[in-house]
């Protein structure tokens, strides 16, 4: 992989940080954006990134520009199902741990009381 491949890569994952979310919005516009700069650098083969850059601007000029064009409240909405799922989560999570904790501390409260009883047993000399 050549540097301006590897530069390429990381233009495109700054731009996908910048979107935020996942939608199928945003995955149309960043398909389309791959089109667009295989385009251009096909039409253009000395392209490197600050051409690159010039022509289709920073990351968070091409973040602005899909959020400019697309409806926020889609996004807002997404964002806060996401925020409630996460939080159901954690939720559930932080009851798992307590219970779990508790179980332990139990467990060794009935361990900490027990008493062990050896016996001992005589095996008579005609039958060894």
């Amino acid at each position: 992989m050549t540097d301006f491949e590897k530069d390429l890569r990381q233009y495109k994952k700054q731009i996908k940080k910048l979107l935020l979310v996942k939608t199928a919005a945003a995955d149309r516009f960043l398909s389309d954006l791959d089109g667009s700069i295989a385009d251009f650098t096909e039409a253009q083969p000395d392209a490197d990134l600050q051409k690159i850059t010039a022509h289709f601007g920073t990351p968070e000029d091409v973040a602005r520009s899909f959020f400019a064009s697309t409806d926020i409240a889609a996004i807002r909405k997404k964002l806060t199902v996401r925020r409630a799922v996460l939080c159901v989560l954690l939720a559930a999570l932080a009851l798992w741990g307590a219970a779990v904790a508790a179980l332990y501390v139990e467990a060794k409260n009935d361990l900490s009381g027990s008493i062990t009883v050896e016996e001992q047993v005589e095996i008579p000399e005609g039958t060894r």
